[in-house]
């Protein structure tokens, strides 16, 4: 396969990170040549080892730099559309665009993840969701598994289709073992049933970050092989 897959979610701190780093080592498992790009993030330092590029590389284990991997970096800790304002920079979505092509050159499939929701800005007037549209790839939407998650995946789904977006699925993550509330059995199905997208499966909350759990949790709570076929099915 070569192309890629432009994970989003619901809101910032569903764990898009973690979910892109455990689908690129379960593709990896596979025997998928995998790589990660995070074109623009704020409130950490480039080399931050705690910065989601940096997370990434590290959970991965790709050999890019840094700098292949993270187009734009902005330290303050804010929507990165704001902080390149703040700092007087401006995001150049061709800059972005042309190292995602080097980056897809090198891999059968490159996850890309977005900064917070789809509708986050990146200027004066374009969003992350106008950046996915232009790299022109399926969506992955990240969401919370508790009350609440329905509306918020319905209307991302729906915003999603109504730009031009292909979503093809849902991935619930984060769920605590003591989080019991009676929502949660039934939240696949509704978001299913309402937002016409298919819940590929839902991530517990991992305490073990390693790359080992993470490509374990994923193959073991993520349909991966649908993911796959949902990819060849848009690709074709």
């Amino acid at each position: 396969m070569s192309q890629g897959i432009f994970i989003t979610a619901t809101d910032t701190g569903v764990g898009k990170t973690v979910i892109t780093a455990g689908l690129a080592l379960a593709l990896k498992e596979q025997g998928c040549r995998v790589g990660v790009m995070k074109p623009v993030q704020s409130g950490h330092s480039l080399s931050d080892p705690e910065s989601d590029g940096m997370r990434l590389k590290a959970w991965t284990g790709v050999d890019d730099s840094i700098d292949e991997i993270v187009a734009y970096n902005f330290h303050l800790p804010v929507a990165p559309g704001l902080a390149a304002e703040l700092a007087g920079e401006t995001i150049d979505r061709s800059v972005i665009l042309e190292r995602l092509d080097r980056l897809a050159g090198k891999y059968d499939v490159v996850f890309v993840e977005g900064a917070g929701g789809l509708m986050v800005p990146l200027g004066s007037n374009w969003t992350i969701a106008d950046l996915a549209g232009e790299i022109g790839w399926p969506l992955l939407i990240v969401a919370r598994p508790l009350l609440g998650t329905v509306n918020h995946t319905v209307l991302t789904t729906l915003a999603a289709r109504r730009l031009g977006l292909s979503p093809v699925g849902v991935i619930l993550n984060g769920l605590r073992p003591e989080e019991t509330e009676p929502s949660v059995e039934h939240n696949p199905r509704l978001i299913e049933a309402f937002a016409q997208i298919p819940v590929l499966g839902s991530v517990p909350w991992l305490a073990d970050l390693s790359p080992e759990h993470l490509k374990e949790s994923v193959l073991e709570h993520v349909d991966v092989a649908k993911l796959l076929h949902l990819l060849q099915r848009e690709a074709s």
